[in-house]
């Protein structure tokens, strides 16, 4: 599969430090995981930022990618294999990234998720494959 045009879907994370900062960013699914590209800001103004950090969630470490529909907006949920996968993201609980999607965005994140569920899939069959 081709992922050099790899899209991005804009996504939320909105309770940093008890709802006072808020992160917002890109996702992309790319040949060996997901990657999140975000900045921190404060919720109040949106003048403190943290500076652009991007992160890499190889398949490996991840359980499950899913995505939840509700009526005004989504939300990707990507399972960790264990606590530390998403230690430098922030608003993360245990071993849960839960990312805010807009409702205009939800198609292109279902999409995304459905992208990134498949290479999941081959990512397991391939180590099941080397594993005999």
């Amino acid at each position: 599969m081709n992922l050099s045009g790899s899209q991005s879907v804009p996504f939320e994370i909105s309770e940093v430090s008890h709802g006072l900062k808020k992160a917002q960013g890109l996702m992309r699914v790319k040949s060996e995981g997901i990657e999140l590209e975000f900045e921190v800001e404060d919720s109040f103004i949106g003048f403190f930022k943290s500076g652009v950090t991007t992160v890499l969630i190889p398949f490996k470490d991840l359980e499950e990618i899913k995505f939840n529909k509700g009526w005004f907006s989504g939300k990707v949920i990507l399972e960790g294999t264990s606590m530390k996968v998403f230690q430098d993201i922030p608003g993360t609980e245990v071993a849960t990234c839960t990312l805010k999607i807009e409702r205009k965005n939800k198609k292109e994140a279902e999409a995304l998720v459905s992208k990134a569920q498949m290479l999941l899939s081959e990512y397991r069959l391939n180590q099941m494959d080397g594993e005999e």
